[in-house]
C-alpha cells in the first residue's frame, strides 16, 4: 500500500495550505506513488513529498515538475498563479512572525520559548548604557558599523537585516521599487530569501536589498565585507572539521597496528594469504 504523506503543517499559509492540497488531489487522481513520480519528473522522492508537506514553499521549477508529471495537460500559466499566490501568502506569514511579540513563541507545553538577544538588540543596549551614563552620542553610521563588526553567523547577519528594514520603515513593494529606481530588479522571492535563508544570502540579491533600503554605496560595501568574513569563517570551520575527521582515522589507523603488535600482524597477514589461496581455485572454476 501506498505510503501516504503526512498532514498539511498546520504553520503554513492559508495559499501555501492550497496549493500543497491540489498539488495532492492530482497525485492521488493519477493514482500515482512519490516512487513512481521521481522516475517521471527526476526529482527525489524526499524533494517531491516536501513539496506539498507545507513547511515551507517549494521552488517553481520543482512545483511545475511535480504537477505536469501528475497531469501532462495541466494548465501551467493558472498553476504558476497559484505558486505565486502562495509566495505572497508566505512572505506576508514571515512578516507578521518577524514582528510578533516574543512572548508569542512557546515550547510545547506553554512554557515560554527564550529568546536570544540580536546583535543589533546588544548594540541598542550598549547604546543606552553609555548615554545613559555619559554625554557620548554615537552617529547612526557609529551604531551600524559596531553592529556589522560583532556579527558572527549568518543568524547574527539576517536579523541586522530585518533590523535595517524595520528601521526604514519599508515594506517589500517600496524595497523593491527603490530597487528598480537604481537599476536592480529585486522580487519578492530574493527578499523573502535574503530574510530567512539560514546561510548568508548571495551577493546579487543582498547589494539589491540594501540598495532597495535606501544604504549608500559606502555602507553596502561594509556590509558585504561582513558577508564575506563569515563566509570565511564558516568555511574555514568545516575544512577544520574535515581535516579533524581526516587525522582522528589516521590515529586510529596507527593505534590498531600498534596494539597489533609483530605477532598480531604476522598472524593477520598469514590469515589474509591463507583465504586468497581459498578463493583463487573458486574464481579460476567461475571463469
Amino acid at each position: 500500500m501506498p505510503r501516504q504523506p503526512s498532514p498539511i503543517s498546520d504553520d503554513a499559509s492559508a495559499e501555501l495550505r492550497e496549493l500543497a492540497s491540489g498539488m495532492r488531489d492530482l497525485k492521488d487522481a493519477a493514482g500515482l506513488t512519490f516512487a513512481t513520480l521521481n522516475e517521471r519528473v527526476h526529482y527525489s522522492t524526499a524533494s517531491l513529498s516536501g513539496a506539498v508537506s507545507g513547511k515551507k514553499l517549494p521552488t517553481w521549477e520543482v512545483t511545475w515538475a511535480f504537477i505536469h508529471g501528475c497531469d501532462p495537460m495541466a494548465d501551467e500559466q493558472v498553476w504558476q498563479e497559484r505558486w505565486r499566490a502562495a509566495e505572497e501568502g508566505e512572505l506576508r506569514r514571515a512578516e507578521a512572525e518577524a514582528t510578533a511579540p516574543d512572548t508569542a513563541a512557546r515550547r510545547p507545553g506553554g512554557v515560554p520559548r527564550q529568546r536570544r538577544s540580536t546583535v543589533a538588540e546588544l548594540v541598542r543596549e550598549e547604546v543606552e548604557r553609555r548615554q545613559q551614563t555619559t554625554a557620548w552620542s554615537p552617529s547612526e553610521a557609529m551604531t551600524v558599523s559596531t553592529a556589522l563588526a560583532l556579527c558572527t553567523t549568518a543568524y547574527d547577519f539576517r536579523e541586522l537585516l530585518r533590523d535595517l528594514m524595520e528601521t526604514q520603515g519599508l515594506g517589500n513593494t517600496e524595497i523593491i521599487a527603490n530597487a528598480r529606481a537604481k537599476g536592480i530588479v529585486l522580487s519578492r522571492g530574493e527578499i523573502f530569501s535574503v530574510l530567512n535563508s539560514g546561510e548568508i544570502p548571495d551577493t546579487a540579491p543582498l547589494h539589491g536589498f540594501l540598495l532597495g533600503c535606501n544604504v549608500g554605496l559606502v555602507r553596502i560595501n561594509e556590509w558585504h565585507r561582513t558577508a564575506t568574513r563569515i563566509k570565511i569563517s564558516q568555511a574555514r570551520r568545516s575544512e577544520t572539521g574535515s581535516e579533524s575527521e581526516r587525522r582522528g582515522v589516521r590515529v586510529v589507523w596507527k593505534e590498531f597496528w600498534a596494539r597489533l603488535g609483530v605477532e598480531g600482524s604476522l598472524s593477520l597477514i598469514s590469515t589474509i594469504l591463507f583465504l586468497v589461496l581459498q578463493i583463487i581455485p573458486f574464481i579460476q572454476f567461475l571463469l
